[in-house]
């Protein structure tokens, strides 16, 4: 575990503009994003530090209320991703995870193979999400994006 309090979100971790660790952060999670919404053609993501504060403060509400365990988000006005690990999962790895869901997506039926999940990978290239914003907590590691506008819209397709 980092320095510091157990279950506490660091600046850096969190992301956003303000120095050059926070700023790599930020690109640790764009870069695999971006990659993934132009392999289907679809707008890069823009960093928000907003949403990387807000991730940061539900997840450091989540923590002190019932432990590292994933954020219920109903009724939130974004669209979320979280990933879980038993070790600390970089960035890029947990985005990975979740763009590898693709391979069970198939976009002329806007569908997913039964038995798989597939909403990770459409919320990561969903054409009308612009912003992103993500931050890890302490806790071995739970991983949080936020975007804006959300995706994953009943009845239509991510692109």
């Amino acid at each position: 575990m980092p320095p510091g309090r157990a279950g506490a979100v660091t600046k850096a971790q969190q992301g956003g503009t303000g120095s050059n660790a926070m700023s790599a952060a930020a690109d640790e999670y764009l870069a695999p994003h971006n990659q993934a919404r132009a392999a289907v053609g679809v707008p890069p993501l823009r960093w928000s530090a907003d949403l990387a504060s807000t991730a940061a403060a539900v997840m450091a509400q989540q923590q002190r209320h019932v432990g590292c365990a994933f954020v219920d988000m109903g009724g939130s006005p974004y669209g979320a991703n979280q990933g879980w690990a038993s070790y600390r999962a970089r960035p890029a790895e947990v985005v990975a995870s979740w763009v590898a869901q693709g391979r069970y997506y198939t976009h002329a039926s806007n569908t997913c193979a039964t038995g798989r999940q597939c909403g990770t990978y459409t919320q990561v290239v969903w054409r009308r999400s612009a912003e992103l914003g993500c931050a890890q907590a302490s806790c071995a590691t739970l991983t949080l994006c936020l975007y804006n506008p959300h995706g994953n819209v009943q009845g239509q397709s991510p692109y």
